[in-house]
């Protein structure tokens, strides 16, 4: 039912369309409207414009877009339309272009007329002369305001006739209008017949449709029209336009009739018939025809017409030649001149007529004929007037001033070059004298005074052809050629259509490149021009020197070299090539003997006869070793090897003799004596034993005699060897010993202590510190060979010991007289001390990261609230200044972990997460304390591994008063049957010891002694 109301109520609309619509067409029948319809006009065969039946087939399938929203426009839609290209776009966006600033039309608005309203069509971009306000739908034809929806015209269309006016550039003279049904597109060719029109000639007439005129049609007979001279006619057949001049060919002569030409007809501006008798053109020879008067000849150029009167006639001569007396006056009551040969009277006084110069005046007598050139010397300026000459006035004469045919006036050059800037600013003017360098010479007006009238010859933006302009300043105009087929790329999958502006690149295409590889592998790369890139496909090739086969080495690689000695043989035939893997040839070939052999510059490297050295001289193929002082250094030292001195081996032939210089070092050594007549070189004599060898010799029989090995051996127990300190660190010593205590205490954990306990690096980060006690941690980590790093700013610098491979325990057990604590036995870690470490918690380790590890995050994140100090290539440690921010540190950053140090940190039970991200297990407790010793009774072992005899209830940092003391005699040397201990607090030892008479005795010996030799003492 709902269906079938709907199909009644559309049926229901449709009647009442086609009712309105044949009421719209019975209106304009009563108004009397004629018009045509496009079916109507192909029944008449008339050519409709293909354009017109394009848009309105689309606008009725609703598929024109418009080219500013690239939306559809529908048949509800209002419309504007370009009258120059016929576009259609929405009136919306029509008006929305018009009011944006890049719709503006410049070339408008460059030749300073009125641009107020003026905007370029989206389409064609011509010019539109209207304001956003004038911008209203109306129908294609004009003469209805927003036309209604009419579903059976045309989308936009009124329904009469179009009336457009079919006047245009091909037909001017039409008058008639469009009959069309209104419609969009352009109106077609005008149907009507024309009323007859003659031919150019005016002869014959024709009749033809009106859009046929588009030219006068030709009757093909002669013209005939007199042509401009009025003496001959027009011989083309019937043309239009003017005939032209005249091309006959005359023979006439020039007015003075001593000269004939054959000249065109039309050249001569004379018109009609010609006197045979009067000539046409000037020969430009003087005349020489003879005046009236019969003596005298004219001395015009050849002229037409008749020659003036002799100058010489007395009726023309009235004064004397320079005018300032009558010749009355002169002739003498009673006389006269009768003739023009009779001679005219000089006055005798000056002439005073002005000189062709214009400045001065003639200073000879009265005289005939002109004046003399001008003798006053004047100052003559160059043309750019930066110089300046002395010469006549009438050769100074300006060349702008007219001067006489005789005497023309020479101009005065300098040879300054110009140098100013050009046009183009890039090139200087090189005229020499150039009157545009005078700032008061104003140039010609509209002119450039440097114009540059070099070629630019700039590469254009193509990059294919240069500018072919005047040279100029600033940017090259685009290249403004183009292309009108495809631009593919290298596969032709990808193109650009026409038209392409000259230098466009290539598209982009994103295919893989189809050409065959030579290696057999699939290309991996995009298309493109020109050869491929090496292949990267993964395979195993061998090195250049056949050492070894290389696995993941990319397809495309060449010359892979490995780090192995090439090992080919030299030229020489005794040496191999010592140059990592490498291209051959190993050396250059030169050309030799049949039999003999050329050397491969490298070293000999034979064995010495007279030493274990080598021969060092370059190779010699074919020859012995040279007899050569052997110049290796060596060491030599005493019998008991304990002085030692470097030297020259000195073994050879040439050893035998020295010169005074190498006798005078020689001399200076303390060398054991040789027989005379035996020669050994210096580098196998040895050194003579002093006083301290003998010493030291003393104390190792000593050692022996009482079963002490290896530490008289020791020589960091010799008060030569004992460390040297400086006087800060025994300083800090006698009044913080606890202090350096400590922190050696750390030390020794760090180097003693198992790795299991210490991490993957074992590491200290100390507080805060002075500049001070920071040095004195420097020394007391030399003396254990670690290393150190500082970062930070004051006051908040800070260092960090590590471990490397060179750290052991120091030699020495004494810092200046005062025992340090032993290097022997178990190593513990130490308690969190806030003075002297870092808090745990600030610190994050970075440990064993991988090459390809990335740590930005901590960089970017973190950059400003740490410090990033690297131990080495593979470990680093971030200190932060705030406990959270570390804390995020470890969940944010990769390969982020825990740092504990030499130290036990003691944590309360809801600072430490369950997973113990900070300490290694500890027994918790509510703050940090001080490490306690663990009493055993009346023996106690601290963190040195060590006992000592203690009170009950004493750490290690309540030590006050005498220096630590040994527990036992570390020797033995005056250990006879027990030992006895007491007085531990004092740091005195009671020791058994033999006396001679056989009795014992009670002797208090103190072991904090300086050196063995004291105790020896």
């Amino acid at each position: 039912m709902e269906q079938q109301s709907f199909n009644k109520g559309s049926f229901s609309r449709q009647q009442d369309i086609v009712h309105k619509q044949s009421k719209g067409y019975a209106r304009n029948a009563r108004k009397g409207q004629k018009f045509t319809t496009t079916h109507d006009l192909q029944k008449e065969k008339v050519d409709i414009p293909q354009l017109v039946q394009e848009l309105e087939d689309k606008l009725s399938k609703g598929q024109v877009e418009c080219m500013i929203c690239y939306d559809m426009v529908r048949r509800e839609a209002a419309i504007w339309s370009c009258g120059s290209c016929y576009a259609i776009f929405h009136i919306t966006c029509t008006r929305k272009w018009a009011r944006a600033p890049i719709s503006a039309d410049y070339s408008i608005a460059s030749t300073n007329e009125v641009s107020v309203g003026s905007w370029r069509c989206p389409g064609c971009q011509s010019p539109q002369f209207l304001s956003v306000e004038e911008i209203k739908y109306n129908c294609f034809c004009g003469q209805v305001l927003e036309p209604q929806v009419d579903y059976y015209l045309t989308p936009h269309s009124c329904g009469g006739p179009c009336k457009k006016s079919l006047s245009s550039a091909k037909c001017p003279h039409c008058k008639h209008v469009c009959t069309m049904q209104c419609h969009p597109g352009p109106c077609p060719p005008c149907n009507a017949m024309a009323p007859p029109q003659l031919c150019p000639c005016g002869k014959t007439s024709f009749t033809q449709r009106c859009s046929e005129l588009k030219s006068a049609k030709s009757c093909g007979q002669i013209c005939g029209h007199q042509l401009q001279c009025g003496r001959h006619f027009c011989q083309k057949i019937c043309h239009e336009g003017p005939c032209g001049s005249c091309d006959t060919l005359m023979v006439v002569r020039c007015f003075c009739g001593r000269k004939e030409e054959a000249i065109l007809c039309g050249t001569m501006s004379l018109q009609g018939e010609l006197d045979s008798e009067n000539g046409v053109f000037s020969c430009e020879y003087l005349c020489l025809n003879k005046l009236r008067c019969g003596k005298h000849s004219c001395n015009r150029i050849c002229h037409p017409g008749k020659c003036e009167e002799c100058e010489l006639a007395p009726e023309k001569v009235k004064t004397c030649p320079c005018g300032k007396t009558p010749i009355q006056g002169l002739l003498g009551a009673g006389k006269q001149r009768k003739n023009c040969t009779d001679p005219v009277p000089h006055c005798g006084q000056v002439c005073e007529k002005l000189l062709p110069c214009g400045m001065h005046k003639c200073q000879s007598l009265c005289h005939n004929g002109h004046c003399p050139p001008c003798e006053v010397l004047v100052d003559q300026k160059c043309r750019c007037s930066s110089s300046s000459q002395t010469v006549p006035c009438y050769k100074a004469m300006d060349l702008r001033k007219e001067a006489t045919v005789e005497e023309s006036a020479v101009e005065f050059l300098c040879n300054r070059t110009c140098g100013k800037k050009k046009s183009c600013g890039r090139h200087r003017c090189s005229n020499k004298c150039c009157a545009l360098a005078n700032s008061n010479v104003a140039p010609p007006p509209g002119q450039d005074p440097h114009l540059c009238l070099l070629p630019c010859g700039k590469k254009l933006r193509c990059g294919q052809h240069v500018c072919e302009e005047l040279c100029h300043s600033g940017y090259c105009r685009p290249c403004l050629g183009s292309t009108f087929t495809d631009l593919t790329c290298a596969c032709g999958r990808t193109s650009i259509p026409p038209p392409v502006p000259c230098g466009t690149p290539p598209p982009s295409c994103t295919y893989p490149c189809s050409q065959p590889q030579p290696c057999g592998h699939a290309a991996t790369h995009q298309c493109h021009f020109g050869e491929c890139p090496p292949c990267v496909a993964l395979t195993s090739k061998e090195c250049v020197g056949g050492h070894v086969t290389l696995t993941n080495v990319p397809c495309g690689s060449k010359d892979i070299k490995c780090n192995k000695p090439c090992g080919r043989p030299r030229q020489c035939r005794l040496h191999a090539c010592a140059r990592l893997c490498h291209l051959p040839p190993c050396e250059e070939v030169t050309e030799v003997g049949p039999n003999k052999v050329s050397s491969c510059k490298q070293q000999c490297g034979a064995p010495r006869r007279d030493c274990e050295h080598v021969c060092v001289a370059l190779c010699h193929p074919g020859s012995s070793c040279p007899e050569e002082r052997c110049k290796f250094p060596v060491t030599i030292t005493c019998s008991c090897g304990r002085l030692k001195h470097q030297v020259l081996c000195d073994a050879g032939e040439a050893s035998r003799g020295h010169d005074v210089l190498e006798l005078a070092y020689i001399s200076s050594l303390p060398l054991q004596p040789v027989d005379s007549k035996v020669k050994i070189p210096l580098g196998q004599r040895k050194l003579a034993c002093d006083e301290e060898c003998a010493k030291l010799e003393k104390k190792r029989i000593l050692a022996d005699a009482f079963g002490m090995t290896g530490v008289p051996d020791d020589p960091a127990l010799c008060s030569e060897s004992v460390q040297a300190t400086s006087d800060a660190l025994r300083e800090i010593l006698i009044r913080d010993p606890q202090w350096v205590l400590a922190i050696e205490d750390r030390f020794k954990y760090l180097v003693l202590g198992t790795k299991s306990s210490a991490g993957p690096i074992r590491v200290h980060v100390f507080g805060f510190l002075p500049k001070e006690r920071r040095d004195i941690i420097r020394q007391l980590a030399d003396r254990w060979n670690l290393s150190v790093n500082a970062a930070g700013r004051e006051p908040k610098r800070f260092l960090t010991v590590h471990v490397n491979s060179k750290s052991h325990a120091p030699h020495s057990r004494m810092l200046f007289g005062k025992a340090a604590l032993p290097v022997l036995g178990h190593a513990q870690a130490s308690a969190f001390n806030s003075s002297l470490d870092m808090d745990p918690r600030l610190v994050v380790g970075l440990f064993d990261l991988p090459r390809e590890a990335d740590i930005s995050t901590l960089v970017l994140r973190f950059g400003g609230e740490c410090e990033l100090v690297w131990l080495n290539d593979k470990n680093a440690l971030a200190v932060f200044f705030d406990i959270m921010r570390a804390a995020t540190a470890i969940r944010r950053v990769d390969h982020a972990s825990a740092y504990t140090g030499a130290v036990k940190t003691l944590v309360t039970t809801t600072a430490a997460p369950s997973g113990k991200c900070w300490g290694d297990g500890v027994t918790t407790s509510k703050t940090f304390s001080r490490r306690k010793v663990v009493e055993e009774s009346n023996w106690s072992e601290d963190a040195w591994g060590e006992k000592w005899a203690r009170s009950q209830g004493e750490t290690a940092w309540d030590i006050r008063g005498p220096p630590i003391s040994t527990s036992t005699n570390p020797w033995g040397a005056l250990e006879h049957d027990s030992i006895t201990s007491s007085d531990t607090a004092q740091g005195m030892r009671k020791v058994a010891a033999p006396i001679v008479s056989g009795h014992t005795q009670e002797l208090s010996i103190n072991i904090a002694a300086d050196s063995w030799e004291d105790l020896d003492d």
